[in-house]
């Protein structure tokens, strides 16, 4: 049997511009460009993903997959190799997909196809994001030649620049990452963001879609600043109840005297100033999702009356004598334990059972260092005033470095912050508003103090070639440092070396340098 011709690169660039291939976006023309582009790239496997008008990837064609299957398969936002490209716009070439938590095995099992290595690249052109496209498994094995990951943009480029020509109806606008890049102004209006591709945030947003399918209290656990009123919301509008009302009740900011008719209502004249009968949260939200706020902060006696409008699905409004039906799904948030509350007599054990039917935990930033880029990004393209503008990549490293006690919130204010005093269309890390290099400055004394900073240490068990290479790239960090504060810019010193920022980075690392804080005055 006569082997088929291997195409070159060049054969498959010529692809896009001859008059037989079709019609971009149809399934015939997806399949012939994944049958050259898996001859070309000596894969197994090669797929399409498109964003859907809800920002979900779907599988518009695979040569892994029965055709009569192909339209069933989805990605969550974010999720797997493929939604982690969607999210940052940026190819992703993994080696051993065993080993990067990036990678979902859902769909391999689903399939029946185990992915080893991949190439993803976004389907992108003049700003626009249309999808992604995989080349997986080398038939050789092992990791693609490098070459290939560059190779594969360009050709994510040259289909999302053939759709654009086409006005392919597929074509999402409004879509998730589409805005993340570009203007808040693209986002749907009912749809809650949560930007993230770490593990973490990952499981969280799964979880919160299983909620939305049941009617069980949920209980969101996280540090202050992490998100928990936008899981909340994810959780109400994966549910039934997204057309209902959803209200959020701030447990810390409303006093225990105003906590009663805040939830419950009052009638008229049931104290000084209650003029008219108002309706509280639990009638207001019936239907729908009553989000409890901080609830670890709720007193004892509210927390009494709170589980009796649980339990007898009733409330009685504050001044009134006549009870009142209310039908409301509870979804509660707090930061701090509350199992130790339990312990220590400050939350009801009973309520707690009653809370906690479904727990997402949301993880603190600090753990979420992959995704600081993105929201960084995110909070810099949703206004008009400061899209145009990005971080430096000492920027970056800087926002990278340092812990986030505020977590997202905190991160934002200090992104907002950069570019409101930045006059350029870079940010730099002297752009920071003070309290961020004021809190660097005090977490570089601790860590000094603390030992946690060994860049000039020598440890015994290392080569005598390693000591020559750790001493050349000590002697670039120290001749590039910031001015003054002996900080270490490793940009320089890469330029300096001649080699990769990553490959600097990568080298520290394993001669344990590790990376000094940045100069923060």
């Amino acid at each position: 049997m006569m082997k088929s011709k291997q195409h070159t690169f060049s054969e498959l660039i010529s692809f896009f511009n001859q008059t037989g291939s079709g019609i971009p976006g149809d399934q015939d023309y997806d399949a012939k460009l994944c049958r050259i582009l898996i001859n070309a790239s000596l894969s197994e496997a090669a797929s399409i993903w498109r964003l859907n008008p809800e920002a979900r990837l779907y599988l518009a064609y695979g040569t892994n997959v029965d055709m009569a299957e192909i339209g069933k398969f989805f990605l969550e936002v974010g999720e797997g190799i493929s939604g982690a490209v969607a999210l940052s716009q940026k190819t992703i070439a993994v080696h051993q997909t065993v080993a990067d938590a990036r990678h979902s095995e859902r769909l391999d099992n689903i399939i029946g196809f185990h992915t080893k290595s991949m190439i993803s690249a976004p389907i992108m052109a003049q700003g626009r994001l249309y999808g992604v496209i995989n080349i997986v498994n080398r038939k050789a094995g092992g990791p693609f030649p490098e070459q290939w990951k560059e190779r594969l943009s360009v050709i994510g480029a040259l289909y999302a620049y053939a759709l654009s020509l086409t006005g392919s109806p597929r074509t999402v606008e409004d879509s998730y990452v589409e805005a993340l890049k570009h203007s808040q102004e693209l986002i749907d209006p009912e749809k809650t963001v949560v930007v993230g591709i770490a593990p973490g945030i990952q499981n969280a947003l799964r979880m919160a879609l299983k909620a939305g399918r049941t009617d069980i209290p949920v209980l969101i656990l996280g540090e202050t600043g992490t998100g928990k009123e936008l899981i909340a919301r994810r959780v109400h509008e994966a549910g039934k109840e997204k057309e209902s009302p959803f209200l959020a009740v701030n447990c810390a900011a409303v006093s225990e005297s105003l906590m009663e008719s805040e939830l419950f209502g009052h009638v008229k004249g049931a104290f000084s100033g209650a003029v008219n009968n108002r309706k509280g949260k639990f009638i207001a939200a019936s239907g729908g999702i009553l989000f409890l706020d901080e609830i670890g902060d709720m007193s004892l006696p509210c927390q009494a009356k709170i589980l009796r409008a649980i339990q007898e699905k009733k409330i009685m409004p504050l001044g009134s004598e006549k009870e009142v039906s209310c039908s409301v799904r509870i979804v509660a948030a707090t930061n701090k334990d509350l199992n130790t509350l339990v312990l220590q007599g400050k939350f009801r054990e009973d309520l707690y059972y009653r809370l906690c039917g479904m727990e997402i935990r949301l993880p603190p930033l600090r753990q979420r260092r992959e995704d600081i880029e993105l929201l960084a990004t995110y909070f810099l393209k949703r206004t008009p005033e400061t899209k145009q503008k990005i971080l430096a990549d000492d920027s970056i490293e800087m926002l990278k470095n340092f812990s986030w006690p505020g977590n997202v919130r905190q991160l934002e204010q200090a992104v907002m912050a950069s570019a409101a005093i930045s006059d350029q269309f870079q940010i730099y890390p002297e752009h920071f508003p003070p309290w961020f290099h004021k809190a660097m400055q005090e977490k570089a004394r601790f860590d000094d103090q603390d030992g946690a900073l060994i860049s000039n240490k020598v440890f015994s068990n290392r080569s005598a070639d390693d000591e020559i290479e750790k001493e050349r790239y000590l002697e670039a960090l120290r001749a590039t440092s910031f001015p003054g504060t002996g900080r270490w810019n490793i940009s320089a010193a890469a330029r300096q070396l001649n080699i990769a920022r990553k490959t600097l980075t990568y080298r520290m690392q394993k001669l344990n340098l590790v990376t000094k804080k940045y100069n923060a005055s």
